[in-house]
């Protein structure tokens, strides 16, 4: 089985956990033995599609850009089992470069129009590959998730395309403070588990998500002291990381 994991966070490195969930779910996908090719959108040069059409008339299947997306990642992506869409929550949504990404995916789908019990869409030329979502977000109320979750349902909903799973983990920024260690080193662990299960069932169980998505922190201790250290920041002129 081929995965591909695309990470669509600006940031890299240790304080990135986008990165660090990602790295836990392709653990658990390696363990299984699939075949798992990490790739950071951050560092390729996807252009913007322009709806100008070509790969709907004059080029069928092929994109008028000639950028890393034709001739590499978009080859990658079609000949993938799965996809594993990784961001952070952005403005309550994925960031503009997965959002780029999946709108150059346009070539894989023809022009012509069918209805599906009562949905209008658009046929595949091409099999796609299957779609887990995994996002992280610095506040911990799940609900944050909530419009990200419907535009991907939505999206994944029509024939050919196929949704397995939706990974989410509020109250990502204070995984990695000594305080929470337990429930993060679980909360990983978690994420391992869903992994060796994506590729031995194309599921994930609901007891595992209940593992990644338990709860850190309440809403109030948390808002006290996000507005503490983002006081102590502004005073100091610091910077820090992000997801």
């Amino acid at each position: 089985m081929k995965v591909l994991a695309l990470n669509s966070s600006p940031r890299g490195g240790d304080l990135s956990k986008t990165q660090l969930m990602l790295n836990c779910l392709i653990e658990g996908i390696r363990d299984a033995g699939a075949e798992v090719e990490q790739v950071a959108l951050r560092e390729k040069t996807i252009k913007h599609c322009i709806g100008c059409f070509t790969c709907w008339i004059k080029t069928p299947g092929t994109c008028i850009h000639k950028d890393d997306m034709t001739t590499d990642l978009f080859p990658k992506w079609l000949e993938s089992e799965i996809v594993v869409y990784a961001t952070p929550l952005y403005n309550y949504a994925m960031t503009a470069m997965l959002k780029a990404f999946i709108e150059r995916t346009l070539p894989a789908a023809q022009p012509f129009f069918e209805i599906h019990e009562g949905r209008m869409f658009h046929p595949l030329r091409h099999k796609t590959p299957a779609v887990v979502i995994l996002s992280v977000s610095g506040m911990p109320d799940e609900d944050h998730f909530d419009a990200l979750s419907t535009h991907v349902k939505y999206l994944y909903a029509s024939p050919g395309r196929r949704l397995l799973a939706e990974i989410y983990r509020p109250a990502a920024e204070v995984m990695t403070v000594p305080f929470f260690k337990d429930k993060a080193d679980d909360i990983l662990d978690a994420t391992t588990q869903a992994g060796r299960e994506l590729v031995q069932s194309m599921k994930i169980s609901p007891e595992t998500l209940g593992r990644i998505t338990q709860p850190l922190i309440d809403a109030q201790s948390f808002a006290e002291g996000a507005n503490d250290m983002w006081k102590t920041l502004i005073a100091e002129g610091g910077s820090r990381g992000g997801s």
